[in-house]
């Protein structure tokens, strides 16, 4: 499954638990930024583990959202 990941950055606040929980994906200076990809579980708790509810995972094909 090809997954789409979109973050808004007007609720990104920059806590960094993506960045921890999937670094090969995530990093965070001001805001999270998408930098690479990791599996589908790794974003999944990355998505979900973000206190403001920043990131949300999309599948690219159909467009359901995947998480959180």
């Amino acid at each position: 499954m090809r997954v789409r990941v979109h973050i808004d950055h007007d609720e990104c606040l920059a806590y960094g638990d993506c960045a921890e929980l999937a670094p090969e994906a995530f990093e965070v200076d001001d805001v999270a930024r998408l930098v690479g990809s990791a599996p589908l579980p790794k974003l999944v708790d990355a998505a979900r583990a973000c206190p403001a509810s920043a990131i949300t995972l999309f599948d690219a094909e159909t467009g359901e959202q995947i998480a959180p």
